[in-house]
């Protein structure tokens, strides 16, 4: 039998039962939806997490104040006082794959005054090699300099988003903002950076002298971490080694004594990121997978079902010269029909439920081809499995015992 009449027929088939045919597809469409938006906001995550992973700098890494910490953890025991503006001077001044070394403190959740607004933020005290080791420049105004280093100037420059809670829409610089008992004068607005590879608003900072902080705002005589920026990042590995042994030496840690510092490369940066994300991803993909398992056992009950109802016609069919193969590519044919046109009709939604997902959560998705390709071959495949065992038992019936029934 040609395979064109068989495809008329089972097109004829699938026409007849038209609710039949959507109970049948309605399973398989859900389910490819569902993957697809999985897999547009997994890509969307992948390529939101290398985005961040480049704002922290492939050629750069981070040195924090305690040991075996994740980065950004807080810690539980008080501050950690390991870290010293010496230690930072020291890696510059022997390390020779080091361009630029920029100390910092910080203090979460500082509040910020300006006359009778207020704004919860996070304080940093940095040193003027900030900007060129982050890449990060002031957009308006000027960033701290050596001057105001030196002279512990009480002077700030703050982010896009404390620019717009304290100020609005009107030019900060000049103005005066208070940081617990001290006032400080606005000289700049930093550019905006978005969200940081550990979640937080980059833009909701403000950043003073180093010194200034050490000795006005916190009164400290120790850091909270150090960004070092590499000349040669294939020597990464190589410099992480020599950075524990100075710091080690430094620190007059003995043999077998842990770390009392922590450093971050992009790469381990990249992998806890991926893995959070691909985890997340794995639970997203079972969900969709078992709507697409039950989607397949409903079209082969429905399948089973219709191969009963149409056992008239299989013998009439077969009485005239079907083969069995005939009968059998005819049935699986008729799934297949289904649960491919469903995955089409998923896939379709599944795109636009992603760009509304986008739109409304601001969660980052990216339409591909691999969500296409993937839909299409889940649901042939889930129609090809469901159809196995209808086909076969169309394929086998006499025609004699069908025509009788």
């Amino acid at each position: 039998m040609k395979t064109g009449r068989i495809l008329k027929s089972a097109f004829k088939g699938l026409g007849k039962n038209k609710l039949r045919t959507f109970f049948m597809m309605i399973g398989i469409v859900i389910g490819i939806t569902a993957v697809t938006i999985v897999i547009s906001a997994g890509l969307g995550a992948q390529n939101k997490i290398m985005e961040r992973v480049k704002k922290f700098g492939l050629e750069s890494l981070m040195i924090f104040a305690g040991g075996g910490r994740e980065m950004g953890q807080p810690t539980s025991g008080g501050p950690i006082t390991t870290l010293k503006i010496e230690d930072a001077e020291a890696l510059k001044r022997e390390i020779g794959n080091i361009a630029g070394v920029a100390p910092f403190n910080r203090k979460g959740d500082g509040v910020v005054k300006h006359q009778e607004k207020s704004i919860t933020t996070r304080i940093f005290g940095v040193t003027p090699a900030w900007a060129p080791v982050w890449d990060w420049y002031a957009a308006q105004g000027e960033f701290i300099t050596d001057e105001d280093e030196a002279r512990m100037a009480r002077v700030c420059v703050i982010g896009p988003t404390v620019q717009q809670e304290l100020f609005g829409g009107a030019n900060p610089i000049g103005e005066q903002i208070r940081i617990g008992n001290v006032i400080f004068e606005i000289k700049g607005i930093m550019q905006p950076r978005g969200i940081s590879p550990g979640g937080g608003d980059m833009d909701n900072r403000v950043y003073t002298p180093l010194s200034t902080f050490m000795r006005r705002v916190a009164n400290v005589d120790y850091i909270f971490g150090i960004k070092v920026l590499l000349k040669d990042a294939r020597k990464i590995d190589e410099t992480v080694v020599t950075i524990k042994s100075i710091l080690r030496e430094r620190h007059k840690l003995a043999a077998g004594e842990p770390d009392d510092f922590r450093i971050t490369t992009p790469t381990e940066v990249t992998q806890f990121a991926e893995k959070v994300v691909g985890t997340f991803n794995i639970f997203l993909v079972l969900v969709a997978g078992i709507s697409l398992i039950a989607g397949g056992f409903v079209i082969a009950n429905i399948m089973l079902i219709s191969v009963s109802e149409r056992r008239g016609e299989i013998g009439l069919r077969k009485a005239l010269g079907a083969r069995n193969r005939d009968i059998r590519f005819q049935f699986l044919l008729e799934t297949l029909v289904v649960t491919i046109t469903g995955g089409i009709i998923g896939i379709l939604l599944g795109f636009i439920g992603s760009t509304i997902l986008g739109a409304v959560t601001q969660l980052p998705v990216s339409i591909s081809w691999e969500g296409v390709m993937l839909g299409i071959l889940f649901s042939s495949l889930v129609g090809f499995i469901a159809g196995l065992q209808p086909a076969k038992r169309a394929a086998a019936l006499q025609p004699i015992e069908a025509l009788r029934s």
